[in-house]
């Protein structure tokens, strides 16, 4: 695994240069200010993917949930979220 880090933001690729990593966001963005947002996103293998919370933060409290790359538009809350991941599971 690669990481990228400066003022701005962290980076963390896979050998194959796609964003990756299995224990935290592998984008985090540090800025902050009147126009952008800090956030955090997490990926695996170059998709946007997340089990155990939103895949993407932003630190003015909006979050969005994936699931291997797929948006899931309709999922507000980590509750939604695992309810339709058990619901899934069982399809």
């Amino acid at each position: 695994m690669t990481k990228i880090e400066n003022n701005d933001y962290i980076k963390y690729f896979d050998e194959n240069g796609k964003y990756h990593r299995e224990d935290g966001p592998a984008f985090i963005s540090k800025i902050n200010n009147s126009v952008f947002s800090s956030f955090k996103h997490w990926y695996i293998h170059g998709k946007i993917h997340r089990l155990d919370g939103p895949a993407v933060e932003y630190s003015n409290g909006i979050s969005y949930w994936y699931l291997e790359g797929r948006f899931l538009s309709k999922i507000k809350s980590q509750e939604e979220f695992e309810r339709y991941f058990k619901l899934i599971i069982f399809l």
